[in-house]
């Protein structure tokens, strides 16, 4: 049995019944995209079409074409959803609710109900939902929460169809223990009281505070031994967080933001004066990105605040993709731990710079270069070391295990003895190393950057005198694994 979540067209629209009408004319809210990509990750979707209270046969007609294409036009953003039949109409208006439907279709799709959820801009719609044992969130907006809503179980409120994923996400993250909600917002209070936490996500485990707090993000540099030139990465969970950070969103970075958040993927823009220096190491830009890990978007709701988190190590290091490497580097320096388990993806993230119309990559991450490329066209490339960096992760030594690292093919230092080798796929032959740590027997890149951090941390364990580390394909994520590689090698 899966879990859906159900959904009525209009609250994905920009609200203007103007575009609720007429299909060449339809503008998708960014809020929705989002929220629909967080929804499916761990929903079935389906959406109902809304036929207006009034109407006459032509527009009826404009709102069954604009459900036909709603598919496609979801498709664009990576969002999979399935359109229901509506009940039957007379005369252009609907005999029944949708939601009668929902049994019906809970068992066509093999969908338990109770598990499930209803998302509506209609108080009518969750309380439809709650007499058949469905779960509703109730989206009111700008709004003030109606009194009745106190005596309706099972319903929560939200601002929009994003703050309902949150919302939604929220009701299964007992996945990563029983106690993580308690933890989560333990964090949150920590975090407002400007507190440092470290706290998982998809990429590596974050050190984090207070983004818009200068002395609590002064404690993430003395923490970590980083320089107060080195600028951080701020993590949101709303778009309204992101407005107040910066003074413009270029139509490219709008565009990345609905196809890749949230994500691995952190976009360089021109900051706000709500943003501390001490975040941006100076710049007049800040470094922002939606991280797709369902700990660090509920801590950050929970918390109401954009966090600022460089990787959770000290600097320079191998990043940490578990709690017990941050555990390992950094103890008991951090006010609190949250253990989200091993962090997916492996590798931070891609980070790209948006001034005006001029797109550059500054590092490669965890989305791939050729999927940015794909959507917005050809990339600037400024990843070259720098002593005075524009964005974090491009200074020239980084990533590097306290033991010596070579790449395969370079000098070995004397007396190395005691060698470790660090292989793409199953090495021919490994007679002359004592360990052997490999990324992917299959030769897949991503399982390679899901395990690139980790095995370091194993090699770097095992007092060696050399960690040898062999390249993998400069494609796909391939290129942010040997931007890692090479600048861990370097002295």
């Amino acid at each position: 049995m899966e879990r859906a979540v159900f959904l009525f067209q209009d609250i994905i629209w920009v609200r203007d019944r103007i575009h609720l009408h007429n299909v060449s004319g339809i503008a998708l809210s960014p809020e929705a995209i989002l929220g629909l990509r967080v929804l499916q990750k761990s929903h079935k979707m389906f959406v109902f079409a809304n036929h207006p209270d009034e109407a006459h046969e032509e527009t009826v007609a404009e709102v069954e074409r604009l459900q036909e294409q709603l598919p496609n036009l979801l498709a664009r953003y990576g969002v999979c959803v399935q359109r229901l039949p509506h009940p039957a109409t007379e005369n252009g208006l609907c005999l029944e609710s949708p939601l009668s439907l929902l049994s019906k279709i809970a068992e066509e799709h093999r969908i338990d109900l109770s598990n499930s959820l209803v998302i509506s801009n209609r108080l009518s719609d969750v309380e439809c939902a709650a007499e058949v044992g469905v779960p509703g969130i109730y989206i009111v907006g700008e709004r003030e929460p109606q009194p009745q809503l106190v005596q309706l179980p099972n319903c929560l409120i939200a601002t929009d169809i994003l703050d309902a994923a949150l919302l939604a996400m929220e009701r299964h993250l007992s996945r990563y223990g029983e106690q993580i909600l308690v933890d989560v917002e333990r964090a949150a209070m920590i975090l407002k009281d400007g507190g440092v936490v470290a706290f998982p996500t998809e990429t590596v485990y974050g050190l984090g505070a207070n983004a818009l707090d200068p002395i609590a993000v002064a404690r993430i540099f003395e923490i970590k031994g980083r320089p107060r030139f080195d600028p951080l990465i701020v993590h949101v969970a709303a778009l309204h967080q992101v407005q107040n950070l910066v003074t413009e969103l270029p139509e490219p970075a709008q565009a990345l933001m609905g196809s890749f958040w949230p994500g691995p993927l952190t976009l360089v823009l021109p900051k706000s004066d709500r943003v501390p220096e001490i975040v941006t190491a100076g710049l007049p830009t800040v470094a922002v990105r939606m991280p797709d890990h369902p700990v660090a978007l509920t801590l950050i709701r929970r918390a109401g605040v954009p966090i600022a988190a460089p990787s959770a190590n000290r600097f320079g290091r191998v990043s940490p993709t578990t709690a017990e490497h941050v555990h390992q580097q950094l103890g008991s320096a951090v006010d609190l731990i949250l253990d989200g388990g091993r962090c997916p993806i492996g590798v931070e993230s891609t980070i790209i710079s948006v001034l005006e119309d001029t797109v550059t990559l500054l590092r490669p991450g965890g989305t791939p270069l050729e999927e940015v490329e794909r959507l917005v066209g050809p990339v600037q490339r400024r990843t070259q070391a720098s002593a005075a960096p524009l964005a974090p992760g491009q200074l020239a030594h980084h990533y590097a295990p306290q033991t010596p690292l070579v790449l395969k093919g370079q000098e070995l230092p004397e007396r190395a003895l005691r060698r470790g080798l660090l292989s793409f796929t199953v090495p021919a032959s490994a007679e002359d190393f004592v360990a052997v740590e490999v990324l992917s027997k299959t030769g897949d890149l991503r399982e390679a950057a899901a395990n690139l951090f980790a095995a370091l941390h194993r090699l770097d364990a095992m007092h060696l005198d050399v960690i040898v580390a062999e390249l993998v394909p400069e494609v796909d994520l391939g290129l942010a694994i040997n931007d890692r590689l090479r600048r861990a090698a370097r002295k």
